[in-house]
């Protein structure tokens, strides 16, 4: 079941987050994640134990996204994938850009430039932040013509390249939620917690396609998101409002129920 708590103060949005936290651990009600942005996640874990008290941690932890990927790993008896630091990703890119210099001409400096290797990074970071794969690529160069179609092309077998040198070694760090899902998908995780989100005003493809598998698959997914409405139509509150609706629309395709509670209303 997915819960949508909306409100224009983030701050009541927050205590109200945490009073029902606090009311799970005074039921002795265990397995409950309170997910926030890496950021604020310290400052979470202090503001849950001054909300629930003491035992707080026997029932509830704070997890960010990437948190939550080495929790899962854990709970599964893996170990969290090594991933790439700055230097080496710019290596690995280095390489598959090496590999591909016969074929590369939009590109052809690539592999001798550095802010050529360094845009293309930040390229592939908004790939896959968004889903979108060499073979996504691959077809929309099929759809296009000239040189559009040429440098899609390539980025596309760069893309391909650099993921394939990093599946025989170190992970790209933005590679981490997809396979968060992936090891969500084999296992009961989700089915064996109850999830609380707070403090995000949007997210990610990545991390959609992670709130999605736990929104079908929890029990109960609760978020808080600032704002007025679903789809707000009020500019202060445009993006979470949106998320809201993206989360809204998510429960009704795959059939989950979602109640949506408006705070101060």
């Amino acid at each position: 079941m997915l819960h949508l708590l909306l409100g224009t103060d983030w701050t009541a949005n927050r205590d109200e987050v945490m009073k029902r936290i606090a009311a799970d651990v005074a039921g002795r009600r265990g397995n409950r994640i309170l997910m926030v942005p890496e950021l604020i996640s310290h400052e979470t874990e202090r503001r849950l134990c001054a909300a629930a008290g003491d035992t707080a941690s026997r029932y509830a932890e704070v997890l960010s996204f990437t948190r939550l990927a080495r929790r899962v790993a854990d709970s599964m008896g893996s170990a969290a994938e090594e991933c790439l630091d700055n230097g080496g990703r710019v290596v690995a890119m280095a390489a598959a850009a090496k590999n591909l210099s016969s074929r590369l001409k939009a590109y052809a400096a690539v592999e001798t430039k550095p802010e050529f290797l360094t845009g293309l990074i930040d390229a592939v970071d908004e790939f896959k932040r968004c889903c979108i794969s060499s073979a996504d690529l691959s077809r929309a160069a099929g759809e296009t013509e000239g040189s559009l179609a040429q440098k899609l092309e390539e980025l596309s077998l760069l893309m391909e390249s650099y993921d394939a040198l990093c599946s025989r070694g170190k992970r790209d760090p933005r590679d981490q939620m997809t396979w968060l899902l992936e090891q969500m998908e084999q296992g009961d995780f989700a089915r064996e917690h109850v999830f609380y989100i707070d403090g995000f005003p949007d997210f990610t493809r990545q991390n959609l396609a992670v709130l999605e598998h736990l929104i079908c698959t929890s029990s109960m997914v609760t978020v808080a998101l600032n704002c007025d409405e679903v789809d707000s139509s009020l500019l202060a509150f445009e993006k979470p409002g949106k998320t809201a609706g993206e989360l809204y629309r998510i429960a009704k395709r795959r059939g989950v129920r979602a109640e949506v509670c408006c705070l101060g209303s």
